[in-house]
């Protein structure tokens, strides 16, 4: 998944974890069961990371962002840091660790990028249910 679909699950996780340490665990789950569906990821660094950042500087703008709120985005996208590595070449790709991007998790097949509506849909709601409900 994208990372700023990532980060609106650990986000809306967050809200109702009622303490860091399960934002943390459910944020890190988050990733596993979202890399297992189908999806189509974009491939542009700086558009993955501009998404991303979008979407905290919105829920941060509206008031949002919580104790919780904060560690389930962080490890919801944790796992992609490995990524950025990656994509960045800083490291191989058989040194990735995460159980999804090591073949270890199937990942979900790749769907055309039809699928990110889906995903924008999923973050816009998402969103927009965390400004309002505050």
């Amino acid at each position: 998944m994208c990372v700023f679909t990532h980060i609106t699950a650990g986000a809306i996780i967050g809200v109702y974890s009622p303490n860091p340490a399960a934002a943390a665990a459910l944020g890190l789950g988050s990733h596993v069961v979202l890399d297992v569906l189908p999806h189509h990821d974009i491939d542009n660094v700086a558009v993955e990371i501009s998404l991303a950042v979008a979407v905290v500087v919105a829920l941060a703008l509206g008031g949002a962002i919580t104790a919780t709120v904060i560690v389930g985005m962080i490890f919801a996208i944790l796992p992609d840091l490995e990524n950025l590595l990656w994509k960045l070449g800083k490291i191989p790709e058989n040194k990735k660790f995460f159980p999804g991007h090591r073949g270890i998790i199937s990942h979900g097949r790749v769907l055309d990028s039809s699928n990110l509506i889906i995903q924008f849909v999923f973050a816009i709601f998402t969103v927009s249910y965390l400004l309002w409900r505050r």
